[in-house]
């Protein structure tokens, strides 16, 4: 995509004094990268109107590395903090070649990180597997990543001469926190001791002390409109904040008003303990052993996540953790747990565990909250994700164990659960892993794919990146999932996204949805077209990237369906 240059540096003006000269072409020679590399920290404060410092930026060379493609790197960060927080809003991690032109750079933020990579006449952008292609006609390297009260930044490229023309001052930026291009157009002037980069009368006004050669300029100040807005700190003042993760990691904070209580399914027979816990709101909690309250057992999709829905390693969250604290807000107790050898559970004997391994889990949970003094097992529901909603399916048909009788679940909860074979699905995702115009790669990948399988099914020998998933396969190739569901006889909620690729709307959810309707009273579904697999918003083409999107939350319109329905069901 080529792109087109348009936006300038958004501050204000401060007026110019009688001694203000141009510099003369001969003090514009830029520094040397190891000149700056031996500096202390630089920082600034942001000030708000009445001159209070709100923020810090600050920024540091942290030396040199070397790249096994690229050879000898320079590594610079900066930093912009809000006074009082305990991480910063962004970090720029910029790589300079010993040209003193970027090579790469990563963007990080608290829900996500983008990287650039400067190569082939144009500056690659990355963000959660989608990529923007920027080319401009004087080339690329001219573009350098900037962000919002980036004034490291704006140094470091004015002490290296970038864009620097005698007195005139030119710089192209992709602005990282606006996904937007930038440009600044200014003018380099001295007044007395200091060096001023300004736009004259109307424009912002950089205040710099030291000579007037480029390399030895230190910013101090940044005036605004005839207010200070930035200043410097001397050195010593501040500090690099921990470094923001080059991976995000999802969180999870308990809300105010709810409560939980440790329930681990105990280990029996070689099969592992799963640490697990009881969420339910604060008045909930405060009952006690009784009245025993409605309950839900939430069993989460395909792939090792931990009980909140976060899988392990990655900045995925699936969500999950929305759904069970929506239910226990209304009066449930909602039962999670992690995944075999995820969080504290256990693995058990058997490292590579097959399907009904795994369905027999969501067994022992089930029994285990059926159990609980704070439960009514006559007001049980399940809610599975995925191929956890093929699992619940399993369950709901059988009802749970208490004591020595058994007893049907009040309902089902199935989101996007699949309609064919889980084989099928797998194929679904490996195709939308690929970005357009791989279909030659995309159909060797699913050849081997399909080779595995097969080979699986037929008792031959596997890659042994594959074995551990041997019995897991035959099993759940095996299965049917509409016939498990048409065995449930009591009433299922069915929710699905329409840009769902995993599950899809018209091959999985359309079957769903005649399974269902011809079910037991009560039963209903629902469809919601502009949400993905993972219940979220999804405005164009979903993609396994986006699972990585920690900014976005499940649909609220989507949390209310459940809610409402189970509470329907235990009335």
């Amino acid at each position: 995509m080529v792109m087109a240059m348009a936006v300038s540096m958004a501050c204000g003006s401060a007026p110019a004094t009688e001694s203000v000269s141009p510099m003369a072409l001969g003090d514009t020679e830029g520094a040397e990268l190891a000149e700056l590399c031996v500096e202390a920290l630089r920082s600034w404060e942001l000030l708000d109107d009445q001159g209070v410092a709100v923020s810090r930026t600050r920024g540091r060379c942290l030396g040199r590395v070397e790249h096994p493609e690229q050879g000898e790197l320079w590594h610079f960060v900066a930093q912009l903090q809000d006074l009082g927080a305990e991480a910063p809003t962004w970090e720029l991690h910029l790589w300079l070649g010993g040209d003193g032109w970027p090579r790469h750079a990563e963007f990080r933020e608290p829900t996500r990180v983008t990287r650039l990579t400067w190569r082939e006449g144009a500056l690659l952008v990355r963000r959660f597997g989608d990529q923007i292609e920027i080319v401009e006609p004087e080339g690329t390297q001219s573009l350098w990543p900037m962000a919002s009260h980036g004034l490291y930044l704006r140094e470091l490229m004015l002490r290296l001469g970038v864009g620097v023309e005698g007195e005139r001052v030119q710089q192209r930026s992709w602005l990282l926190d606006r996904d937007s291009l930038g440009e600044l157009d200014m003018r380099l002037a001295r007044d007395g001791e200091r060096t001023l980069l300004s736009k004259g009368e109307g424009g912002p006004t950089l205040v710099f002390e030291g000579s007037s050669r480029l390399s030895t300029l230190r910013l101090n100040t940044i005036e605004v409109g005839g207010l200070l807005r930035y200043r410097s700190l001397e050195p010593g003042e501040d500090t690099l904040a921990e470094f923001l993760p080059a991976v995000p990691r999802p969180h999870y904070e308990l809300g105010a008003d709810l409560r939980v209580v440790p329930a681990d399914v105990a280990a029996e027979q070689g099969k592992p303990r799963l640490g697990g816990e009881l969420v339910m709101s604060a008045e909930t909690a405060s009952e006690g052993a009784g009245p025993g309250r409605p309950a839900v057992l939430f069993i989460g999709g395909a792939g090792a996540q931990d009980r909140y829905g976060f899988v392990p390693g990655s900045s995925v969250d699936i969500g999950s953790h929305e759904f069970h604290d929506e239910l226990a807000r209304a009066g449930f107790v909602v039962m999670r747990f992690d995944d075999r050898g995820v969080g504290s559970s256990e693995i058990g004997e058997d490292p590579t565990p097959g399907f009904a391994d795994l369905v027999d889990d969501g067994r022992r949970a089930l029994a285990a909250l059926a159990a609980r003094p704070e439960v009514d097992p006559r007001r049980l529901l399940i809610v599975g994700h995925g191929e956890g909603a093929l699992q619940a399916s399993i369950l709901a048909a059988e009802g749970v164990r208490v004591g020595r009788r058994r007893r049907r679940l009040r309902g089902l909860v199935v989101l996007a659960a699949p309609g064919r074979n889980l084989r099928e699905l797998i194929y679904d995702e490996i195709r939308a892993s690929f970005p357009p115009g791989s279909e030659a790669e995309v159909r060797a990948v699913l050849q081997r794919a399909a080779g595995v399988h097969d080979a699986a099914l037929a008792g031959r020998d596997l890659p042994a990146s594959s074995e551990g998933a041997r019995q897991w396969m035959v099993e759940a190739f095996a299965e049917q999932p509409l016939v498990r569901l048409r065995a449930v006889s009591v009433p299922v909620l069915a929710v699905q996204g329409g840009r769902d690729f995993q599950v899809s709307a018209a091959r999985d959810f359309e079957s769903v949805r005649g399974v269902v309707e011809r079910g037991a009273g009560g039963s209903e579904v629902r469809l919601f077209p502009d949400l993905d697999y993972l219940f979220k918003a999804e405005a164009g083409e979903s993609t396994p990237g986006h699972y990585g999107d920690l900014s976005r939350r499940v649909d609220r319109d989507v949390l209310m369906v459940v809610r409402d329905w189970a509470l329907s069901r235990v009335e």
